[in-house]
């Protein structure tokens, strides 16, 4: 781990400087061989967002590969569409010419280039696999650590079950959590269209003074429910403890298209915000900086970066679902508070699936 409290004030104890030790310490040697074709798997932001993982510390890992004879390249899915999202990378500042490595969007133009992976998973038996990341020889996981208003908490295990698969199979997964769609309340609605321009499926419009949302369009990522300041918008929780399985699963099926340790992880405890990297705005952080953690274990990493976050105090002022809440008290279970669903829950899952082991020994660099 490379904490965010140095030592002393010079370059050399800087976690942009530590990331090359953090990924000595891993062996990314081992990872990372001659020739290899290595994507480095990151989120590109959003418009209107800001505190994703900053560009120089992923030209601090592409230049690591690099100088160890690897080619590669950064990536993401099709979220908003492809062509439309390597703008919003370019606007944040993600691009050849900053980051020194292509940036691509794995899963192709229209988000339906993929691999499909069997598994024999909690809930899923096969997942669509975008098909940059499955044809890819070796990964690095590049990872910003934040809550979600779905799944709790945002990390690895997400930014790989639901950051690696195709457009059609985030909707399958999303579905996969009682599949309704967001239910409007008219007598709340005050008609305002920022759910119609916050949905990046185009699912959503305002017909005869009523809220229409297209049920073959609906991805039931519950964006718009999220953005509503109103609350006229809601969704059911129904079906949640199979969603998280289902992130899982596709998280496993992503990581069995590499060799058993061609996988490293970056969690960036940094700019913990409540919400994650989609949304169409940034808010404080509900935690002071932690550092930069790197495993090889999935489960190890994220219940390391939970443990980290849990532990710190929080940052008064916070604005989340509902309105202004209350003060996050040092040692408690932040994102449980928040979303009330526990952020360990697909920690246990993916250590269950054999992903790797929540025991952990944290050592700082």
């Amino acid at each position: 781990m490379a904490d965010m409290v140095l030592k002393e004030l010079s370059i050399k104890e800087s976690p942009l400087t530590k990331v090359k030790e953090l990924l000595k310490r891993i062996k990314i040697e081992e990872i990372v061989e001659k020739g290899d074709v290595v994507a480095i798997k990151t989120h590109l932001g959003s418009e209107g967002g800001f505190r994703i993982v900053r560009p120089p510390f992923i030209k601090k890992v592409v230049e690591v590969i690099k100088e160890l004879g690897g080619k590669p390249f950064v990536t993401d899915t099709c979220r908003p569409p492809s062509l439309d999202y390597l703008e919003i990378a370019n606007m944040q500042g993600i691009n050849h010419l900053s980051i020194g490595a292509p940036v691509i969007i794995a899963d192709g133009i229209k988000g339906e280039d993929y691999r499909v992976v069997k598994i024999n998973g909690l809930v899923l038996k096969e997942v669509k696999v975008a098909s940059a990341i499955a044809d890819a020889d070796a990964m690095i996981v590049i990872t910003h650590a934040k809550g979600h208003r779905i799944s709790s908490y945002g990390g690895a295990l997400k930014n790989l079950g639901m950051g690696c698969v195709c457009h059609s199979e985030k909707r399958h997964i999303h579905s996969v959590l009682g599949g309704e769609l967001p239910q409007w309340d008219s007598t709340r609605c005050e008609l305002c269209g920022i759910c119609v321009s916050s949905c990046d499926h185009g699912a959503i419009s305002i017909k005869d003074n009523k809220v229409i949302i297209d049920e073959d369009k609906c991805v039931r990522c519950y964006r718009c429910v999220w953005v509503c300041p109103t609350r006229a918008l809601s969704w059911s929780k129904k079906g949640l403890d199979r969603f998280l399985m289902a992130l899982v699963d596709a998280a496993a099926a992503v990581i069995s298209t590499f060799k058993r340790g061609k996988i490293g992880y970056l969690n960036f405890v940094m700019d913990v915000t409540f919400a994650c990297d989609c949304t169409p705005w940034s808010t404080i952080p509900i935690v002071p900086d932690q550092g930069i953690l790197a495993s090889t274990d999935i489960v190890a990493i994220e219940k390391a970066s939970l443990d980290l976050i849990n532990q710190a105090p929080g940052i008064p002022g916070q604005i989340g679902p509902g309105g202004r809440i209350k003060a996050l008290d040092k040692g408690e279970n932040k994102f449980l508070r928040i979303y009330r669903t526990d952020p360990y829950i697909q920690v246990k899952y993916a250590e269950r699936l054999g992903l790797g082991s929540s025991h952990y020994k944290l050592i700082k660099v």
